[in-house]
């Protein structure tokens, strides 16, 4: 960093050096929104092509019509896939702490569970599913939040670091630096480039 210089070039160097300092942060924000935006598409299509990654959405296929009354009613579908996720914790080696959510897809046919293990690395919620047809009741896929497929725990590492749910209070205080640093990023890059769009003078 110039400080004594022009301000274009303090513009530009705060714009470089900016980058530089924080590329592998911006790398992890940006591979994680495209998780979050279009993880049923773009995001599986690399994540399937370069790691062993699962996903109930991507793995199981839509139904010829969405099934809006399933024969297995939510609350039966918790009890299933709670009991399914604590016999895996008993011969697997892991805790079911706390269950955390169960949500259901109609066009696929199936419930998911979530539960808080001692499998999770994040500071609140759960990362361990539990995927449960609707029809039968049967389990139809289990995923740990760490250790059983790398592309999904990449993932779940991307997300609770997108997220700030990770670190406590020091990780959340260099997140919002972090997004200070992009608005940096902006405006230093529009600054560059209407200065380069200008007529060169002689």
């Amino acid at each position: 960093m110039k400080w004594r210089g022009s301000s274009f070039r303090i513009n530009y160097d705060l714009h470089r050096a900016g980058g530089l300092w924080v590329w592998i942060a911006l790398l992890a924000f940006a591979w994680s929104s495209v998780y979050m935006n279009l993880g049923d598409t773009v995001y599986a299509k690399v994540m399937q092509t370069v790691s062993d990654f699962r996903q109930p959405w991507t793995d199981i296929p839509e139904l010829p019509q969405p099934l809006q009354n399933p024969p297995v009613v939510i609350g039966e579908a918790f009890e299933l896939a709670d009991a399914a996720a604590r016999k895996a914790g008993a011969e697997q080696g892991f805790a079911v702490l706390q269950p955390a959510a169960i949500w259901y897809n109609a066009g696929r046919g199936f419930y998911v569970y979530s539960a808080r293990s001692d499998l999770d690395f994040q500071d609140k919620g759960g990362q361990l599913r539990v995927v449960i047809d609707a029809v039968s009741g049967a389990q139809k896929m289990l995923l740990l939040p760490s250790g059983q497929y790398n592309g999904n725990t990449i993932t779940a590492w991307l997300a609770a670091l997108h997220m700030a749910n990770v670190f406590g209070m020091p990780y959340r205080i260099f997140v919002c630096l972090l997004g200070l640093t992009i608005v940096m990023l902006s405006v230093t890059g529009v600054v560059i480039w209407l200065k380069k769009r200008r007529p060169k003078t002689h």
